[in-house]
């Protein structure tokens, strides 16, 4: 008599994050994914009731993976290395989960599907930029570095850098934000 095979959620996740990073999300089905795992594909909802309720678990195992990074990076750090630390961990991130990192944005930009770890990374953010010595809302700030971030790795995606490194722009723009922020404070 054969048993089946032993898989646990995190095994499930697991497999689907390098399935959507080979392959893509698109080529993503609970048939596919449970044929790589050796498994019935009923055997998958036992832990996720649909391939929508995957993708959003992908979504927030993205964000706890990016968190960690960001955390990491930032750790034991004063400003304002802290923020030039957590921006190149962002950078890397993007650049070795390019098709998470797609997904996790198109999920967290609809109100609806903000996940546990959107809020905490968001959170996180909005306390390391709280510590800069400016007159601007902390929250201002993280939106304005988000942003300048989120553009780098859209623009070295597109390969519009011409070039350069995006760890060398990003020194560039952080340079110019900080400088601009340390002289706000100053005067």
């Amino acid at each position: 008599m054969s048993y089946p095979k032993k898989i646990s959620r995190e095994t499930v996740l697991d497999s689907a994050l390098a399935f959507i990073e080979a392959h893509g999300l698109a080529a993503l089905s609970m048939r596919t994914l449970a044929g790589n795992l050796g498994v019935t594909p009923n055997a998958l909802y036992r832990y996720f009731s649909s391939k929508a309720d995957l993708e959003f678990a992908l979504v927030d195992k993205g964000g706890e993976m990016l968190l960690a990074e960001l955390e990491h990076a930032a750790k034991g750090l004063a400003m304002p290395e802290a923020i030039r630390a957590v921006s190149r961990a962002y950078i890397r991130f993007a650049r070795a989960y390019p098709q998470l990192y797609t997904i996790k944005l198109q999920h967290n930009g609809m109100e609806q599907c903000k996940t546990d770890s959107h809020e905490a990374i968001w959170a996180f953010v909005t306390q390391l930029t709280s510590g800069l010595p400016t007159h601007w809302d902390a929250q201002d700030l993280a939106l304005s570095l988000w942003a300048f971030l989120h553009g780098m790795v859209e623009l070295d995606r597109a390969d519009l850098l011409e070039g350069r490194s995006p760890e060398a722009t990003i020194e560039v723009g952080l340079d110019i934000m900080l400088a601009g922020l340390m002289a706000q404070a100053l005067s």
